[in-house]
């Protein structure tokens, strides 16, 4: 079984990564690192992951709700697009951040500070 890892820092992150945290970040992490050797200064930053974000689903009991959620909208249409996902926000904001993956955001900002 692979580790639990919430957060990669650009530093760690290479266009391979895609599937761990997304397209955007994904190209943040190939801009820091292919450019700041060049002298093009590209800050550090990190990601969540995306198995933080299936935690906290899953540690919220929102995949079910989710799913069902998404199955209600209209794929034709999109007429209820901004309902769908205004409820979708709605259920994500209701959930609390499992600890660890707070102590890991937490530890990572402050490697800024």
């Amino acid at each position: 079984m692979e580790k639990f890892i919430p957060v990669l820092f650009f530093r760690e992150i290479s266009i391979k990564d895609i599937n761990k945290v997304g397209g955007k970040n994904a190209s943040l992490g190939e801009m820091y690192n292919h450019l700041n050797p060049k002298g093009i200064n590209v800050p550090n930053g990190f990601a969540l992951t995306a198995d933080a974000y299936r935690m906290f689903r899953q540690q919220n009991n929102l995949e079910k709700k989710l799913d069902d959620l998404l199955l209600e909208l209209d794929t034709d249409q999109f007429s209820n697009l901004h309902s769908i996902g205004e409820n979708a926000r709605t259920l994500i904001m209701s959930g609390t951040m499992p600890d660890e993956i707070r102590n890991a955001v937490s530890k990572a900002i402050n490697t800024f500070l």
